[in-house]
């Protein structure tokens, strides 16, 4: 017989456990609309009703009716109303950072004793108001006001992109230890351009200032283009009248743009000391010296620009010297551009055209030699 009992309980409590419930045994609250709620007499503080207006259950609070889900002190997930910046806020009152997580993952947090936000678990840095730490290489991302993202910044192996987002990399390049890369990411220079450069506004050069060229790989530079030298003889003695004499031309110098870094004088000769196009002028004046118990000769002096030793360029030639009449004096005037290189060595070679008989420079710094470099 109790087996029986035990067999007719365990029924029960299984029918009780798995019955509809009636929702008329249910315990309710009074309902009313919002209008009605706000006419209730002298209603307990702590009594509860369900408002049909707003479908919330609202409590007394001795003073109003407030929603539960708004309670005093509490947000609303759909949002709150009559709000006071000054009071109401989410963040804690304490010493402890906020934080905010998604899927249990830190996603913001706020620095309790700075004012400093970090974005994705990035730690504190300096004083900085924002840091945030990348998603592999990706850091920050612009979009306009559509929502169309134009603008983006990853961190790559050797420096920050600033990339127009699916148009191009490398707008700039930041590169690690300071070189910037204009539509390149290996800026060799401290500042890289892969393209053309434009300066829309420039001053007005003065005497003092330099010129900018490029070399062979575009690297701007301080030019020397315009850069010149001049020297005048202080040699009146040497015989000019010979093969192959090196007119000795390089005897006061009058200027040397850059010093010796660009022109060095070693005896006769003009060391040049870059490579480069030159502008080389040279004016031989001339006199024919009779030497007493020597006949007059009637001769000539011709001449040329030597590089290395070797002549090249045109022969220039002088006036006849004759002597009849006084005339004694002749002149020589060489004119050549040509391409050096560094270290070459210019000077002026002199030969006989005529008879033998001594032709000097006719005075002191009466004869020059102008070089000048064109790029």
């Amino acid at each position: 017989m109790k087996k029986f009992y035990i067999i007719v309980y365990l029924l029960f409590c299984w029918h009780v456990s798995h019955a509809q419930i009636d929702g008329t045994l249910l315990m309710g609250l009074t309902n009313a609309t919002t209008s009605e709620m706000n006419t209730v007499s002298n209603p307990v503080t702590g009594s509860l009703l369900y408002n049909t207006t707003e479908q919330n259950v609202f409590q007394y609070n001795g003073s109003t009716w407030e929603s539960i889900s708004n309670a005093s002190g509490s947000w609303n997930m759909s949002g709150n109303s009559g709000t006071s910046a000054t009071t109401d806020f989410i963040g804690t009152t304490d010493t402890q950072d906020f934080v905010l997580r998604s899927n249990n993952v830190e996603k913001l947090r706020l620095i309790q004793n700075k004012g400093q936000v970090l974005i994705n678990q990035a730690t504190s840095f300096n004083d900085h108001p924002l840091v945030i730490r990348a998603n592999g290489i990706d850091v920050l991302a612009f979009q306009d006001n559509t929502g169309t993202t134009k603008w983006h910044w990853n961190l790559l192996g050797n420096g920050l992109n600033f990339v127009e987002s699916n148009v191009a990399d490398y707008r700039l390049f930041l590169e690690n230890g300071g070189q910037v890369g204009i539509n390149t990411n290996t800026p060799s220079e401290q500042l890289d351009v892969n393209g053309s450069a434009r300066i829309r506004t420039l001053g007005t050069a003065t005497n003092t200032d330099d010129i900018l060229a490029v070399n062979a790989t575009g690297v701007l530079q301080r030019s020397k283009i315009n850069f010149g030298g001049r020297w005048t003889n202080s040699n009146t003695s040497t015989d000019l009248n010979a093969n192959g004499t090196v007119a000795p031309i390089f005897g006061t110098q009058d200027y040397a743009d850059d010093g010796t870094n660009l022109y060095q004088v070693s005896g006769n000769t003009l060391i040049v000391k870059e490579s480069g196009r030159y502008d080389i002028r040279a004016n031989l004046s001339l006199v024919g010296v009779n030497i007493s118990g020597n006949t007059k000769q009637r001769t000539n002096v011709n001449a040329r620009i030597a590089i290395n030793g070797t002549a090249v360029g045109a022969i220039a030639a002088s006036g006849y010297i004759r002597w009849g009449g006084g005339h004694d004096h002749s002149s020589i005037h060489l004119s050549e551009i040509l391409q050096l290189n560094t270290n070459d060595v210019v000077s002026i070679i002199t030969y006989r055209e005529a008879n033998s008989g001594t032709v000097n420079f006719s005075g002191t710094d009466e004869s020059s030699f102008m070089i000048n470099k064109l790029r």
